[in-house]
């Protein structure tokens, strides 16, 4: 007669469907032998935790988090096993995932054998010295950091990976992670904010550049630099460095934006420096320093400001009234500063005379007869129709010339417009 089923019986079966489960699973034993080249075929099988080890093997450290990360989700389901299984009298096999019994299941008063378990195997690999991992995070991060109290949890961390066979930097990096997934050193991950925002982008399908904490270091070291020898040193700090890491700019982008737009202002000339002054009346040289870091258009505008102002500048020292718009159109066509002066020269000689004939003919009041754009038209583009009307214009007071007497305004609008047609 056949034993009736227990609930024993039924929770081993529901465990028994859970190890099948997981055994359907790629098993990451496997992919790290593929990976690492190792012979499927060997005298003995790869057990769990050498091929935890063999994952050291692998080159690329993007690739070797991939697959820590898997063996990290493997651990815990196993472990979850183990104490469903226990409670049941039975064990796991984390090589095969099969369970084995501690004990037989007997008969009431029968006597019981104990079976002793196969002991789970435990990673053989070098214990790493705590002296040698404070100095090496000492020289990575600074000896201040390295004195932090969370220093003990990532130690634990960076031991794990490094017992497993990661070389002690790799076991940092990797450990930055773990530390991310499990939030169990917000002090040591929120250090590195930038890492994990360029890793989601990168997620998301962007091509770029997730950095090592050495090579984020390192930016950051020379990016702060970079600021202080720009007069920005209040900006060298942890929170703004971040946030610029996480854009994605490479040191050398950072760098030529500050250098270009500040070289443009610093270096220009005192009109202009005034110019800017008027246009950006309460911005201070840190706020536009954030802006071009951390705006995608902050460089593009404010380089188009600057120049704007150049123009105004250019023109007013001509006594030439520049509105943003013309000045904005004329930046547009490639005019600056330094070029936009002498052109400037040349409408200024012309506009008065222009605007008193034009006014003369019409009786608009001159600002309206002839404007300050028909004059920039006709000077900086050329423009075939706008000569024309001056050439008109200048014969037309020629004409009235020879009728009367007086010279002096006449000829010399004449010789202001010859040789601009």
């Amino acid at each position: 007669m056949a034993r009736k089923q227990t609930e024993a019986d039924k929770l081993a079966k529901d465990l028994e469907r859970q190890l099948a489960a997981l055994n359907a699973q790629p098993s990451p034993v496997d992919v790290v032998r593929n990976i690492t080249n190792q012979p499927a075929t060997t005298t003995r099988a790869t057990t769990y935790e050498e091929a935890r080890a063999n994952v050291s093997q692998i080159k690329d450290p993007k690739i070797r988090a991939q697959f820590e990360k898997v063996f990290a989700g493997v651990d815990v389901q196993t472990e979850k096993l183990q104490t469903q299984a226990g409670a049941l009298g039975y064990t796991v096999n984390p090589n095969t995932g099969a369970l084995q019994p501690v004990s037989t299941v007997t008969q009431p008063n029968a006597q019981v054998t104990p079976i002793v378990s196969t002991p789970t195997p435990t990673a053989t690999g070098p214990v790493l010295a705590r002296d040698f991992f404070i100095n090496t995070l000492s020289l990575l991060m600074g000896k201040e950091e390295a004195s932090k109290p969370y220093v003990s949890e990532l130690y634990r961390l960076v031991s794990g990976f490094y017992k497993d066979g990661a070389t002690i930097q790799d076991a940092i990096n990797l450990s930055l992670y773990q530390a991310q997934q499990e939030k169990s050193i917000p002090e040591f991950t929120n250090r590195f904010s930038g890492i994990f925002k360029l890793q989601e982008r990168r997620a998301k399908g962007e091509a770029i550049d997730v950095p090592t904490i050495a090579e984020y270091i390192k930016s950051q070291e020379r990016l702060g630099d970079i600021l202080r020898r720009s007069a920005l040193g209040d900006l060298a700090n942890e929170t703004f460095l971040n946030t610029v890491m996480a854009t994605g700019k490479s040191v050398d982008e950072s760098v030529e934006i500050i250098t270009d737009v500040f070289d443009l202002i610093d270096n220009a000339p005192a009109p202009v420096k005034q110019q800017i002054a008027k246009t950006l009346p309460t911005a201070t040289r840190a706020q536009l320093a954030q802006a071009l870091l951390t705006g995608p258009e902050g460089v593009k505008q404010l380089q188009r400001t600057v120049k704007k102002a150049g123009v105004i500048a250019a023109g007013g020292m001509q006594g030439i009234e520049v509105s943003e718009a013309l000045a904005s159109d004329l930046v547009s066509k490639g005019q600056t500063f330094q070029t936009a002066g002498p052109q400037f020269g040349r409408v200024a000689q012309i506009l008065p005379e222009a605007q008193r004939l034009t006014s003369f003919e019409t009786g608009i009041t001159p600002t309206q007869a002839y404007t300050t754009e028909q004059a920039v038209s006709a000077t900086f583009d050329q423009n075939a129709i706008e000569l024309q009307r001056l050439a008109d214009l200048a014969e037309r007071e020629g004409a009235r010339f020879s009728r009367r007497p007086g010279t002096a305004g006449s000829r010399s609008f004449a010789s202001q417009t010859r040789g601009m047609v």
